[in-house]
Order: structure tokens, then sequence, then C-alpha cells
């Protein structure tokens, strides 16, 4: 049994990008059309919004027998993504601004993180931090000091151990407090979290490389969406947990990127004949619950955020996709045929489709599923054994006076 709920949010991003393109052949082969640069200014603003329930593409468990994702894609993607930040960003050369496309990881990092504090009572001094990108988890915990006093960052976090398997992505940030040595013999120190980062290990390398009874939390935000075989890392996150430590995790859920996958679907359908997969296999709310309950995690709570990201259009969306490291990494994915005129055909059916707020832009929706859960300990709360409960009768306690 698992706590759930749901809520929904609006990111709205625009920043200037530019379309090498002229004029192309869209769906309709007697309509042309100019896709120009988009220079809009660069704001991010966060509204609460409505979303309807989308259906869902979730990761199915028929590929035990193989991997489900290239995991040596994903950190090929991972350092292309931070070798393209440290060129500026991917943008035009006149661009006076960097873009910054950690965003979204930092946004939902800092949402994740807020949980810890509704943990009362108790302080998470040694943290893993397992494949955050952008040293997200670093910067949020150390947003405030702990409410408990004891020091710390949220949740009085003191030390963060980070497991990132990109070493491009890590170097970005190691002038933001990260030390290129973890240090787990050492002791904690009073001010804000501190962070060592292990080398050479990859959150998709199993065992993971730390002893068991390690940590007092696991925290993963943005990762594990692209692990193959996320049965045997969250056991290995239940094993060098401390008994009764928490792991807080952040994945993409099913109901993510509908409106890219139908506008792809369509024009592959119009264009080929035929489909192919264009997205990743995503987990469901139902997934995770089981998932951890199945781990050996206590008291698993689960709750969902609908974000809504608005873009220019869906090349700026693909483009972001891509200097975030999230392009598809699916070893079911299309190789080959990935014509212009096709990517076109699925801009058209996107702008035309799934129109932003006023009818500018396009949106994207995000199924963000946040797990919490317990490593075992005699501590917790446990349900009575089978027939213990007693049930009174209906409306004994129940008086009825006249006036």
């Amino acid at each position: 049994m698992y706590i759930y709920s749901r809520s929904t949010s609006l990111i709205r991003i625009s920043n200037k990008i530019h379309i090498a393109s002229a004029a192309a052949s869209l769906l309709d082969s007697t309509s042309q059309t100019s896709i120009p640069s988009i220079t809009p200014s660069r704001t991010h603003s966060i509204t609460h919004a409505h979303s309807a329930r989308r259906g869902y593409i979730s990761r199915t468990f028929a590929y035990k027998e193989k991997e489900v994702f290239d995991s040596s894609l994903k950190l090929l993607h991972k350092d292309n993504a931070a070798r393209l930040r440290l060129k500026g960003g991917g943008e035009e050369e006149e661009e006076e601004e960097e873009v910054d496309y950690t965003y979204f990881n930092r946004e939902i990092t800092n949402r994740l993180v807020d949980r810890l504090e509704d943990v009362k009572e108790r302080d998470f001094t040694i943290c893993l931090d397992l494949g955050t990108p952008d040293n997200a988890l670093l910067a949020s915990i150390n947003r405030e000091e702990s409410l408990s006093g004891n020091g710390g960052g949220i949740g009085g976090v003191r030390k963060i151990v980070q497991l990132q398997g990109s070493a491009v992505m890590a170097s970005l940030h190691e002038d933001e407090g990260v030390s290129g040595k973890s240090s787990l013999d050492e002791g904690v120190g009073k001010g804000p979290a501190e962070a060592f980062r292990v080398p050479d290990s990859t959150e998709f390398s199993l065992p993971l490389p730390f002893p068991s009874d390690t940590f007092d939390c696991v925290i993963s935000s943005m990762a594990l969406h692209w692990v193959s075989d996320l049965q045997g890392t969250l056991r290995e996150i239940n094993r060098v947990l401390k008994p009764d430590g928490a792991v807080f995790l952040a994945v993409p859920g099913g109901e993510t990127l509908p409106e890219l996958r139908s506008s792809l679907l369509m024009a592959e359908q119009e264009r080929d004949g035929g489909v192919s997969v264009r997205t990743g296999p995503y987990v469901s709310v139902p997934d995770v619950g089981r998932l951890l309950q199945s781990s050996g995690f206590n008291l698993p709570t689960i709750d969902v955020d609908e974000v809504l990201v608005e873009y220019p259009s869906m090349f700026v969306l693909t483009e972001h996709l891509g200097r975030m490291g999230e392009s598809n990494g699916s070893t079911q994915r299309r190789t080959e045929g990935n014509s212009v005129n096709k990517w076109l055909a699925a801009a058209a059916v996107y702008g035309e489709t799934f129109k932003g707020e006023g009818g500018e832009g396009v949106t994207a929706s995000v199924q963000v599923i946040y797990g919490i859960g317990w490593k075992k300990h005699d501590s917790q709360q446990k349900p009575d054994e089978r027939g213990k409960a007693g049930v009174g009768k209906i409306g004994e306690d129940v008086r009825v006076e006249q006036g």
C-alpha cells in the first residue's frame, strides 16, 4: 500500500534558437512554410495550470533478458551536452547571454528536496546523490540551513557523495564546492553541506561501490529513468542505506511528452507508413510503488506533478532535450531514416495541435513521479496481525439529544 497524490504546474520557457531551414514541404505537399529564427525574451515563470490526464507509455518488464537502454550512449549524451555547454550552449554565435539548460533539473530537484523537510525531527547527515545532473542536489540542499539547528542544509544534510557517470558533466561544477575525491571517512562539519564525487563510477553500474549501511538517505533526481535494471538499482540503494534510512526519487512517468510522441507518430505514419520508438519507455505510478515494495522498502509514498513547459516551437523543445543530455537512449530507437522533411512535418503537426497559452508556442507536458521509501527498522510502524483488529458496533458512540 502506498500514498498517492497529484498536482499540476506550468513552466514557461523562452530561449533564442536558430532553426537552419528555408522552406519545406509539410504534411500537405502543396503547402510551403518558412521557419525563421525565433528571438523571444528570456523569461522563466511558473504559474498554476490545469492539465487533463493523458495516455501514457509505460515501461514493461519484458526486457529482463536484455538492456532496455544503451548506457554507453547515455553517458555519451551527457558528455556531449556538457561539452556543448562549455562551448557556449549551442546557440547562435552572436548570442550575448549563455542559455541555462539546467532550469528543469534544478526545479524538479528543488521540489524533491523540499520533501526532506516534511520528515520531522530527523537529520539525514550523510547522503548519496545517485546521478542527479547539473550539481542540482548540492545547490538545492544549501538553499537553506537545517531547521534542526544541527548544521548542514535542508534535511540536516552535511555531506553529499556524488555518483555522476559523466566526468565531463561533473567537471562543469568543480567550482561549485564539489571535491574530486570522495571522503566517507572524514567527519562532517557544522556549515553548509559539502559534496564529494566518486571518480570512475556511474549510476548505471552495479553493485554500488559502497559498504552496506553507509548512508542516511539516497537522493536521485531525474536520473534513474535511463537505468535498465531499476529493480537491481533499488535493491542496491536499500543495501547501502542505514536501517531506517530513506530513499527520495524523482523520475519522469509514463505520461511524459505525449505531444512529441504523437506528432512524430503522425509524421512517420504519413511519410513512411509505419512508426518507430522515439522516446524511452517510462515507469508508471503503480510501477514505482511496486518496485519500492519489492526492493525491501517500507512505507512507500508516491506523489505526482504534472509539469507543463511552454516552448516557442518543437525545435526549441528538442534542442533543449539534447542540451540536457535527454536524447533517446532506448536500444529499440530508430537509427536511420531521420529525414529533415519528416521532422518538419512533425513540427507542423505539433504547432497546430498543441499550442501554448494564448495560441503562441507549443506545450510539452512532463509527468514527474516522486517516490519515498524507508529501509526496514524495528522502530517503524507495523500493521496489526490478521484478526487482531477490533470492529465496534455501528453507531454505538452516537448520541442524539432533543432540544
